[in-house]
């Protein structure tokens, strides 16, 4: 099965202390490619995420690097784009060909913790722009799309010549399948995004209103279900990485 598996970089700032600490953040990045190494040849894909909710975390396209580099793992990565410019964009999109990373989702990205200045670039218009100047020729670029989102909004999305879009956590199957229709009818993939119904990740779905009642009693069939009508699915599980492992093996031993 073509699952991939979303990681979180560590923090750049220390939690306990609030202050950067090289020997802590040294500490967290072996415990972070511990997990890598784990999820080496158990998963098809590991995606990087970009500071989620704000917080700087070390690079998503230095990390996937390493994960490539290290560990012969195909690897995807999210870029942020909400402080960034485009000499900066391609920079890291370049960082990201030259490092063979499979693939980037260009995100505007949460509101930083720490003052910036927003770029005012949307996800689409900087898709658009990459394609134009020939990038999306050597990598694949997706963009996100929420589970409900209008087929008018899809189609406009759609107008920027993605590779493909990946979801933000889905809770639905109709409503996924709805979006595939329209994505595979424009010769486009999409890969949903699946949290998993643990109690530890309940804040995490609860900071984006996430209501998994649909699937928490049924959570295999579930990513079954989803990965029949798309051909891949990502396993996020914020808070409890051995939770999204587990599950994962299970899964992944079933014949579909």
């Amino acid at each position: 099965m073509r699952i991939s598996y979303e990681v979180n970089p560590p923090k750049i700032i220390d939690n306990t202390t609030d202050k950067f600490n090289i020997y802590a953040l040294r500490s967290e990045l072996e415990k972070f490619y511990s997990r890598i190494e784990m999820l080496k040849g158990l998963v098809y894909s590991i995606h990087v995420t970009d500071s989620v909710l704000g917080i700087a975390r070390l690079s998503s396209v230095s990390i996937a690097s390493s994960i490539v580099s290290n560990y012969n793992q195909r690897t995807r990565c999210s870029i942020r784009i909400r402080d960034r410019n485009m000499n900066a964009i391609m920079q890291l999109v370049t960082d990201a060909i030259l490092a063979r990373i499979d693939g980037l989702l260009i995100v505007k990205g949460d509101e930083p913790r720490h003052k910036s200045i927003d770029s005012g670039l949307t996800a689409s218009s900087v898709v658009k722009m990459l394609n134009e100047y020939g990038f999306a020729d050597h990598i694949k670029l997706f963009l996100s799309i929420a589970e409900n989102a209008s087929e008018h909004e899809l189609l406009r999305k759609m107008s920027s010549e993605p590779y493909g879009f990946i979801t933000q956590s889905i809770t639905s199957i109709e409503h996924i399948a709805a979006l595939a229709d329209i994505v595979k009818s424009n010769n486009k993939c999409i890969i949903p995004c699946i949290m998993i119904p643990s109690s530890k990740n309940k804040a995490s779905a609860k900071n984006i209103n996430l209501d998994w009642s649909n699937y928490e009693n049924n959570i295999e069939e579930f990513i079954k279900q989803a990965y029949i009508i798309c051909g891949e699915v990502m396993i996020t599980s914020p808070n409890s990485f051995n939770d999204g492992v587990e599950i994962i093996k299970r899964v992944s031993k079933e014949v579909i």
